[in-house]
Formats: C-alpha cells, sequence, structure tokens
C-alpha cells in the first residue's frame, strides 16, 4: 500500500501523541501526588502505589502486548489500547478513595502497554523508506523524553488552577483525537495469527516485577 508522504508524517504525529501521553502519565502525579493524598486520606504505602502501579503494570505487559500486536493488528492495538487508555483516566479523574485510584491507574497501565509497542510497529509499516524511517523515530524517541519531563510542569501549572483529577482529564481530548486521526490515517497491517501470545509468561513477568 501506497502512503502518501503528508499521510505519514501526519500518522508520526498521532502515534507520538500517543506515547507522549505514556510517558507524561509516568510522572505526571509527581506534583500532585501530596495534594491527591490529602484529599483521598491515603496512607504513605497507598501514596507509593499510586504512583507506581501505572509503571510495575506497564512493565510486566509490555512484551506480550507487543506479540498480541503482532497477532491482532498493530493499529487495532493502539485503537484498543487508547480506547482503555481514555477510560481509566476518566475513571481515576473522578476516584473517591486510593483503592481505586491505585485501580485506575493499573487500568491506565494496561492501556499504555497495549499502545507502546504499537506506535513503533506503525512507524515500521508506514515509513517504507530508510532514512524517514530513521528520523521517525528520532522524533518518536524524543517524544517520550519530552513527555517524562514535561509532567511535573504541566501537573503543577493544572493544580494551580483546577483540582488534581485534572492531571487525568487532559488525557482524555488527546485520546478522542488520536483515535479518529488513526483511524483515518494508519494503514490496515495484516494480522498473524500464528504468533502466539504467551498470556502465563506475561502474567508471571507481572508478578515478578509486583
Amino acid at each position: 500500500m501506497i502512503i502518501s508522504k503528508r499521510r505519514r508524517w501526519l500518522l508520526l504525529a498521532v502515534v507520538s501523541a500517543g506515547l507522549l501521553l505514556i510517558t507524561l502519565d509516568n510522572s505526571i502525579l509527581y506534583a500532585a501526588l501530596p495534594t491527591l493524598v490529602e484529599d483521598l486520606g491515603a496512607s504513605s504505602s497507598e501514596g507509593l502505589w499510586i504512583i507506581n502501579a501505572y509503571p510495575v503494570v506497564m512493565a510486566g505487559l509490555l512484551l506480550g502486548s507487543g506479540t498480541l500486536g503482532d497477532r491482532v493488528g498493530h493499529r487495532r492495538m493502539f485503537v484498543i489500547g487508547l480506547a482503555v487508555f481514555g477510560a481509566a483516566s476518566l475513571v481515576a479523574a473522578f476516584s473517591t478513595s486510593p483503592e481505586a485510584l491505585i485501580a485506575a491507574r493499573a487500568f491506565l497501565a494496561v492501556g499504555a502497554a497495549a499502545m507502546m509497542p504499537a506506535t513503533l510497529a506503525l512507524i515500521r509499516v508506514t515509513f517504507d523508506d530508510e532514512r524517514e524511517r530513521n528520523m521517525a523515530i528520532a522524533v518518536w524517541g524524543t517524544m517520550a523524553v519530552v513527555g517524562s519531563a514535561l509532567g511535573p510542569i504541566i501537573s503543577g501549572i493544572l493544580l494551580q488552577h483546577f483540582w488534581w483529577g485534572s492531571v487525568f482529564i487532559i488525557n482524555v481530548p488527546v485520546v478522542v483525537a488520536a483515535t479518529a486521526a488513526t483511524l483515518v490515517l494508519a494503514p490496515p497491517n495484516d494480522p498473524d495469527p500464528s504468533k502466539q501470545w504467551d498470556l502465563a509468561s506475561s502474567l508471571l513477568a507481572l508478578v515478578a516485577l509486583v
């Protein structure tokens, strides 16, 4: 399938926005944690899990989700990940207890783990030219660094004007726009049913990290 240059770079912007959300949510709670711990009456250990549930669950699921993306198609996997990420963001924003927020953060991680391998895979299937592909991967990597750095900054700005749930609400419009753009721009890549998704290994990796 021949994809125009404009469409390729627009798709790169979309998958980069997805990666930005993933890395942003890894650091965005650093500034918000004292406020939400006070509002929710969380203990110190619950505060740690509010922060750590996201990276721990995501790391445990990444390997398996990459294989699952090969099996069902990375375009579909990215859209599913976006949907889960958006829904989890809404749940997190309106959580009324530490336990609910920890569960929502773990749910966020499921969406992030589905999205992350798909972002790079979509770049691979979209950019045929090696020079363009290398440039696209460089942009992708830069967005990961930018997202981590921007998390505490954006959190601090939002907390000056809104309640702590706003650090999750900002994900929703980006998710909606990225989902619509992906359905229009991303090439349909053929699933490979021969790829075996080892659910047991994924769960064992997750348990080991926890």
